[in-house]
């Protein structure tokens, strides 16, 4: 291989930008990858054309350096903002080295979401640490909201805190609006009319106003915020730990605008992120209130005086020590006092007393008292010195006052910063210290389990998010409780969990391992009627010591992904192979994705035609994408999306909407296109807004709701949703809307399904269809299929027919439709009224 092979193939390996330049920033090369990110042709990106891709600032910033120096600084390593084909700027780590003779050469990786992760990280702890060390409450929110501003590009964020009584706002947090903004905020009474803030407080629902100007609940409000420049505002409600609405979230945009599903995920996570924010930092200032009333009237009233001799031993104390204690006065006197201690607290207290005695310092001192009824009390004893002239200690005066109240509140906080609400197990912030700990300190490898509920997103779809808390709850207890020695659980987030092991050696013994809680959840979760679906997937992977804990978590990560695309219940150890799968799916989820956003996704339609007349009944709408460079792609290529809840609910929702579009273009063109049948996910059905979305574009378009038939397949036929599904389908039947079962005997359906499935039409799949070439029993299948469609009222659509002859012997048995490549392939919208046309040709000159 020559150099400039070599060159060109290092270009092509390296996951970055690669460009060759002079010293005065002339580029006169760049890899194929600086095409694919930018959307600019290589030659567009030559000269200094290139520069019309990066942030304004980073040329400026750029320009400044300039002629760059190689004999002085041989190597630059920066970041810089590189624009994406979609508009967006993606921030780079920028390594370029001088190579000699005025030539540089650099290379740009894309660390844009990694980045973004640890900033969203660092000012999440950043925020979690002014709240625990007692950070004034505006303080944390000014903070808050500049956090959100870095997350949502674009966003100016604001947080109205509710007043006690919930009928006003109290104050208003808003870093870059004017300072005066919300300075009569108090007199706004909170209702439904009250801009997208107050409505979203009002009525306890997110409230996206995607254009102030003409929205409604912004009547009234509306030019005060046009003219700060603000056209989209975006309110989320803020809940406290008791479902109690305590501030509203506000995303402002200087344009109209509506939330993309990441920006909607990211403010959710700052929603949760506030109401644990102002939940504890309103905590810590009753806490400090509750200091200072103290400071005031308990040191100016001590709760409990005593007094000691110069060597410590108690002279006096008030008799509320008898009450409180039940030790008498007498039996307090001297050391007797120290019985009244919680055992462990009597020798560091013993110590601190006897430091204040001998340097004459002041005492302050926290233990635990035992009360009359056996329980144990916080208080602090503080002491202090009366001396003589010369100095000498003569007599100490001590208080204890009661500070259980703050010290259980303290404690409570130290630990919520390190376990979950929810279950109560460590939280991710506690995994992540512990895994670094476990590796650190260990000198054998230890074993990393992942864990993911499969199908939580229904639970919650179906049950709704309380019953979701609850079956989270009581996995996390099952989890627990079939846990062993050396094996520790956490509450990632979400439904996610993990299991650190430090007793497990090698993979063997890992999978094993996997195996068996596996079973032992599956077997307790399927006690629950609601949580009886709920199996866990399960990555796992061996971390050996002094390993990074990020590197090992990523590798059980991404085994738990394989573990996901695999099926229910699948556990998976990391291999190095799984990370090739993991890019395969992710680049079928990113096409997924793309598709919907740039528009390529486009139906084909394969006739149904009738096997007596062969007339055509109608049409399948089948799902392809139209890439630009790649061409006509078949659903294979975004298959794993397919199996994705959003993704394949998007998706059929995008079929829709261009299916039911087609047909009011063939129907104003007067192409007697019959009926449409569009194939569903589950999730469209389950989708409460589904069938209102299609009703309407179908009265929009003034078509008749006959003309639509919906195929559905065995695969949502899952117990926990049956009745959904069912009442869907049947509410969609009462509204003239036709309902198909497709793939029929390849899936999960029985005859009971089929006795209650509120279907029109049966269609048989094409595996039996091809069955039938291999023998009788092939054929007395399809017949018998036939035969229990005609049994339960069910009209039939044979799959992949693609003889006459096979048509003819479907016909006989008295199937009454056809579909395959013997009547036409799949087409796109253009050539069916040519196919009608031919076919009613062909049928008039038979």
């Amino acid at each position: 291989m020559n150099d400039n092979n070599l060159f060109e193939t290092l270009t092509k390996a390296v996951p970055g930008i690669v460009w060759i330049s002079n010293s005065r920033g002339s580029v006169d090369f760049n890899n194929e990858h600086w095409q694919k990110f930018t959307g600019m042709t290589l030659e567009a990106g030559l000269g200094h054309g290139w520069l019309n891709a990066i942030h304004p600032a980073d040329v400026a910033a750029f320009h400044a350096q300039l002629p760059l120096d190689g004999a002085r600084q041989p190597e630059i390593q920066t970041e810089i903002r590189v624009r994406r084909h979609d508009g967006v700027y993606h921030r780079h780590l920028l390594s370029a080295r001088y190579v000699g003779g005025d030539r540089w050469i650099g290379c740009a990786i894309d660390a844009h979401e990694w980045l973004i992760s640890e900033a969203r990280d660092a000012a999440h702890n950043r925020i979690l640490d002014l709240v625990l060390f007692g950070a004034e409450l505006e303080e944390v929110l000014v903070e808050l909201c500049r956090a959100a501003e870095k997350q949502l590009s674009g966003a100016t964020c604001s947080i109205l805190l509710v007043h006690q009584d919930g009928e006003n706002f109290s104050t208003g947090i808003a870093p870059k609006f004017p300072k005066d903004t919300y300075r009569d905020i108090a007199s706004v009474r909170i209702d439904a009319r009250a801009g997208s803030c107050g409505t979203a407080v009002y009525e306890k629902r997110d409230v996206i106003s995607s254009d102030i100007s003409t929205d409604p609940l912004w009547e009234g409000w509306r030019e005060p915020m046009l003219a700060l420049g603000y056209s989209a505002c975006w309110s989320k409600p803020v809940f406290d730990s008791k479902g109690r609405v305590i501030a509203s979230f506000g995303f402002y945009f200087p344009a109209p605008r509506e939330p993309s599903s990441a920006e909607t995920r990211e403010m959710d996570r700052l929603r949760r992120l506030a109401a644990v924010t102002i939940e504890r930092a309103r905590m810590l200032e009753a806490l400090r209130e509750s200091e200072e009333h103290y400071r005031y009237t308990v040191e100016l009233n001590p709760q409990i005086p005593w007094t000691a001799d110069a060597q410590g031993k108690v002279l006096t104390v008030s008799g509320r020590w008898t009450e409180a204690t039940g030790i008498t006065h007498e039996d307090a006197l001297g050391d007797g006092w120290l019985t009244g201690l919680h055992p462990d607290d009597v020798e560091p207290t013993t110590v601190k007393w006897q430091q204040s005695i001998v340097s004459g310092c002041p005492l302050d001192a926290s233990y635990r008292i035992r009360l009359k009824d056996g329980s144990y009390r916080w208080v602090r004893a503080r002491a202090f010195a009366r001396a003589n002239e010369d100095g000498r200690v003569l007599r100490w005066y001590g208080a204890v006052d009661d500070i259980h109240e703050r010290q259980v509140a303290e404690e409570r906080l130290r630990r919520q910063a390190f376990q979950d609400d929810l279950t109560g197990l460590p939280n991710r912030r506690q995994f992540v210290n512990d895994l670094r700990a476990a590796l650190a300190s260990s000198s054998e490898p230890l074993g990393l389990m992942v864990l993911d509920m499969d199908d939580f997103k229904l639970i919650n779809d179906r049950h709704g998010h309380l019953t979701g808390d609850a079956v989270l709850r009581l996995f996390g207890r099952h989890l627990l409780s079939i846990t062993e020695p050396g094996e520790h659980v956490f509450r990632l987030g979400g439904d996610e969990f993990a299991i650190i092991s430090r007793v497990i050696f090698s993979d063997e013994c890992l999978l094993t391992r996997a195996r068996e809680i596996e079973a032992l959840l599956e077997a307790r979760m399927k006690r629950n009627k609601k949580a009886r679906t709920s199996r866990a997937s399960i990555g796992c992977a061996l971390g050996g010591p002094d390993e990074f804990a990020d590197e090992v978590f990523k590798r059980a990560d991404l085994a738990l992904y394989a573990a996901k695309s695999t099926a229910k219940g699948s556990i998976k150890l990391f291999d190095p192979k799984i990370r090739s799968l993991t890019a395969r799916r992710s680049e079928e989820f990113e096409l997924a994705r793309t598709a919907l956003r740039e528009g390529w996704i486009e139906p084909f339609f394969q006739p149904i035609v009738s096997l007596s007349t062969f007339a055509p009944r109608g049409w399948e709408a089948l799902l392809r994408i139209r890439h630009p460079e790649k061409g006509l792609l078949s659903p294979i290529a975004v298959r794993s999306a397919l199996d994705d809840p959003r993704l394949s609910d998007a998706i059929g929702l995008r079929m829709v909407e261009l299916v039911v579009d087609q047909m009011a273009r063939w129907s104003a063109a007067h192409v007697p296109f019959g009926q449409c049948s569009i194939n569903l996910a589950t999730e469209n059905i389950v989708s409460r807004d589904f069938g209102d979305r299609l009703i309407t574009l179908l009265d929009h378009h003034k078509l008749e709701r006959r003309c639509v038939k919906l195929e559905i397949t065995e695969r949502v036929l899952l117990d926990e949703l049956e009745d959904v599904i069912c009442q869907r389908l049947d509410d969609l039947r009462m509204q003239g809307v036709s309902i198909s079962l497709d793939d029929f005997g390849t899936g999960y359906a029985s005859l009971v399904h089929l006795q209650t499935l509120p279907v029109d039409e049966m269609k048989i799949d094409r595996s039996f269809i091809s069955g039938m070439r291999s023998g009788p029993k092939g054929r007395e299948i399809v017949r018998a299929m036939i035969g229990l469609a005609k049994t339960m009222g069910l009209a039939t659509v044979a799959e992949g027919v693609e003889t006459p002859a096979e048509a003819a012997l479907l016909a006989s048995w008295g199937c009454e439709f056809g579909q395959g490549y013997l009547f036409g392939r799949p087409m796109n919208a253009d050539e069916v009224p040519a196919h009608l046309a031919e076919a009613r040709w062909r049928r008039a000159n038979v």
